[in-house]
């Protein structure tokens, strides 16, 4: 076998190389993994207005590196545990998307989605912009979302509930009525509106709600899951200019 003039065969100064290059490219993938988590939720903290000690957990799937020739950060999640999304509702969100640009201010996300986890404390003002203000209170059971809500009917303060379905169509929500009762008696939707006119017309009828106008535009709601436990769970897209363009930052509207 033929030798190079100092002794070493060819091949193991090849192998050397490649050694040598697999432990740059490790110390780079962990200095990526150490380093930008941090910058993410530094990020995410700010964005959201959040103080320096609030839960912020980053998590990159993959190799950061590689994502890191594609100019950005790939396959990251993000969880933030009451995370504030209008006044006097907090959800446990959680981020993910297949790629975010390292500057997400010039820079498209790839196949960015949310999911926001509310618990029974957080139905009460979610409830009032579906039903739109007709409902009081409300709880999940059985797959169901029950309203409920005292008025004046038959000549007397009587309290009614509502047995809804709800589901995403298009970025809005679809309420399907169920069942009613009143006074704890089961009641058509016909007999109740005798009894109290059109007030409950949002919880009386099917109907599809526009809120749009409560997300940005690069928001849209895809998903609507009522769990067992009382837990609702909301899903939506994020469209690639979320971060970078004003438009989509802005909040949306209802045509």
């Amino acid at each position: 076998m033929s030798r190079e003039r100092n002794g070493s065969p060819w091949w193991a100064k090849l192998i050397i190389v490649v050694v040598v290059i697999g432990l740059l490219g490790g110390a780079a993938e962990l200095a990526l993994r150490l380093l930008i988590p941090g910058v993410i939720a530094g990020a995410v903290r700010t964005q959201l207005h959040l103080t320096d000690d609030h839960p912020v957990a980053v998590d990159l799937g993959g190799s950061a590196l590689l994502s890191a020739f594609r100019g950005g950060v790939g396959d990251v999640t993000v969880d933030v545990p009451d995370a504030p999304l209008v006044e006097g509702i907090q959800a446990d969100a959680s981020l993910h998307a297949d790629l975010v640009p390292f500057n997400p201010t010039s820079g498209e996300i790839s196949d960015g989605t949310v999911e926001l986890r509310l618990d029974k404390k957080q139905l009460g003002p979610v409830i009032e912009t579906l039903t739109q203000g007709v409902a009081q209170s409300g709880e999940v059971k059985n797959g169901e979302l029950v309203v409920g809500r005292s008025l004046e009917a038959f000549g007397q303060q009587v309290k009614f509930s509502a047995r809804l379905g709800v589901q995403a169509v298009d970025g809005a929500v679809k309420i399907e009525p169920l069942g009613l009762s009143a006074a704890g008696f089961d009641l058509s939707a016909d007999q109740l509106a005798q009894a109290t006119g059109t007030l409950l017309d949002p919880v009386l009828k099917p109907q599809t709600v526009c809120i749009a106008d409560q997300l940005p535009a690069g928001v849209k709601l895809t998903d609507i899951a009522l769990s067992s436990t009382g837990v609702v769970t909301l899903r939506a897209d994020l469209a690639p200019g979320v971060l970078s363009d004003e438009k989509q930052r802005a909040m949306g509207t209802c045509k």
